[in-house]
């Protein structure tokens, strides 16, 4: 992560004399980032008389590749940077694992606990994300130089089983994030380009299962990416 910052940041000092896209018009591209994505998580089985709940916490993180479509519009001249502010939307179809690998833990039941949890099986648990749209605002600061601030959306879809009818299953959320960034963006012609690095902080994540057993999760991701367009 460290070496990924350190080579952005020699790339965006090397193109600070890059003139900042300066025409006023609407852009279409595509974009491919480099995501890292990272979850903080706890699930917590329901209460039962006589018996304490249990609680299993968990951190886990993946870096995957992903592609995604993007949509803005700049205004030209308007401000102290001789350049433009940039309105856009971003689009990333398919789908990515939160976890680079699917968790397991065997629960035995023993004593008083047989009787009031039952709870004895095998419990496999994954999640994946998909469908992220970010809304995102361009603020120029110096030359090729900029900054931004968006809002995003992203569903998250659980994927347990077990072999204990215990867990029950979780149904999917919809989360929405705050996303910030900074990069260095220019044009060649009517080609527009962009070379940035993103965060976007989720809300929690809050689900309850079919027995009333619950997750809460934080979920937040980081991103390197590379965006080239067309401006008309």
């Amino acid at each position: 992560m460290k070496k990924i910052i350190t080579i952005l940041a020699t790339l965006m000092l090397t193109t600070m004399s890059i003139n900042f896209a300066k025409a006023e018009g609407f852009a279409v591209g595509v974009t491919g980032a480099y995501n890292m994505i990272e979850a903080d998580g706890q699930e917590t089985e329901a209460t039962v008389s006589g018996v304490t709940s249990e609680i299993t916490k968990k951190s886990v993180s993946n870096n995957v590749f992903t592609g995604s479509v993007f949509g803005e519009y700049s205004f030209a001249n308007v401000s102290y940077a001789n350049s433009g502010v940039t309105f856009g939307v971003r689009y990333t179809p398919g789908s990515a694992d939160v976890s680079d690998k699917v968790f397991s833990r065997t629960d035995t039941s023993t004593g008083a606990d047989v009787a009031a949890e039952a709870d004895t099986g095998t419990y496999k648990a994954q999640a994946q994300v998909e469908k992220y749209i970010n809304y995102y605002l361009d603020l120029p600061l110096y030359k090729s130089l900029y900054v931004k601030a968006g809002w995003s959306q992203i569903d998250v879809k659980t994927q347990e089983s077990a072999t204990s009818t215990t867990i029950g299953s979780y149904g999917d959320a919809t989360l929405d994030g705050i996303n910030y960034g900074i990069g260095v963006k220019g044009e060649n012609g009517n080609i527009v380009w962009k070379l940035a690095y993103e965060a976007t902080n989720f809300d929690t994540l809050n689900l309850t299962s079919s027995t009333s057993n619950k997750i809460k999760a934080d979920l937040d991701t980081s991103e390197v990416n590379l965006s080239v367009g067309y401006k008309f």
